[in-house]
């Protein structure tokens, strides 16, 4: 991998302030995953660095061209066995143990889909599993050592997007993937004065642990990650896990709706986010969201958005 010139920290700021290096979706969901950092990773940093004013998408072109990939892919596939189970259970029918190799295979990360895959940070952990970080961006200086990265990241303009984002759609769930990361879940998404409800869960024979966190109507759920001894790896695990999440879904929020049009040239004009009122009850004993009354869809009113970038960004 080769960089052209060293970037100012403004330059990545800029940059990394977008949806750069993530997986993404759609935007308009209302089941959003976050997680530490994108894998696989395909936006290499190159100048000039322009920011990602569209989400990217797994569409048909995407899926044509990393189709032998993509049973690489462990992570996605658990994430699509947990969605596979959440659409059963909030669809009310059975869910069979090959359901979620067909989501998996045309409906994960969609442009018009049930979820929008994020990311804390932009860059992957590991750029090619054998290089070391300080190798590959050897003379970028706002770069190396890794935790300016990660700072830049925390207190500028990422973080700060993640929030805005976040506020602007809406989504009733944001699943938050791995305890390690707990701290910048909180921060990115502007948690820190919000109550945490711990709860068990226990799909199998082993306990695991769920941190929430309610406010205006999106509740964001820390859970294990989805590897190791102590993470939810099992098909039994995942597929509980889903069930949980879809309790507190809707049938229409596995519907598919024409995704929005960007503007043509630059940033997408941007409107002013409105608050969703509380739509949920937390959750109550046992570990299980509440089921949510029904309500209007906020995405009826968002038909006609062509804005992908919020307000303050």
């Amino acid at each position: 991998m080769h960089h052209t010139g060293v970037y100012t920290r403004q330059e990545l700021d800029n940059y990394f302030a977008s949806y750069v290096g993530m997986e993404g979706g759609n935007p308009r969901a209302n089941v959003w995953i976050c997680d530490r950092s994108p894998h696989p990773w395909y936006e290499r940093l190159q100048g000039p660095l322009r920011p990602r004013t569209e989400p990217h998408a797994w569409d048909a072109a995407f899926r044509a061209k990393h189709r032998e990939d993509m049973g690489k892919w462990l992570n996605h596939q658990r994430i699509a066995r947990i969605m596979a189970a959440a659409r059963a259970q909030a669809l009310g029918i059975g869910l069979d143990d090959n359901d979620w190799k067909a989501y998996y295979r045309d409906e994960l990360y969609t442009p018009d889909g049930a979820e929008f895959k994020l990311n804390l940070f932009p860059l992957p952990v590991m750029l090619d599993g054998l290089t070391p970080w300080s190798k590959v961006f050897r003379g970028q200086s706002e770069l190396v050592p890794k935790d300016r990265y990660l700072d830049l990241c925390r207190h500028g303009g990422r973080f700060r997007f993640l929030r805005t984002l976040c506020a602007h759609w809406r989504p009733k769930l944001v699943i938050c993937i791995g305890y390690r990361q707990a701290d910048d879940f909180v921060r990115a998404f502007g948690l820190e004065q919000v109550a945490c409800e711990e709860r068990q869960f226990q799909p199998a024979d082993q306990v695991r642990l769920l941190h929430a966190y309610e406010r205006d109507g999106t509740t964001w759920i820390l859970c294990p990650a989805l590897a190791g001894s102590a993470g939810l790896t099992s098909d039994v695990q995942l597929s509980a896990f889903g069930k949980l999440l879809g309790a507190s879904l809707a049938p229409s929020d596995f519907d598919s709706w024409p995704a929005a049009a960007s503007v043509p040239g630059g940033l997408p004009a941007s409107q002013t986010a409105r608050l969703a009122g509380s739509a949920s009850g937390g959750f109550p004993s046992g570990g299980y969201p509440a089921q949510r009354k029904h309500h209007p869809d906020p995405r009826d009113a968002r038909q006609g958005r062509s804005d992908f970038v919020p307000q303050g960004v």
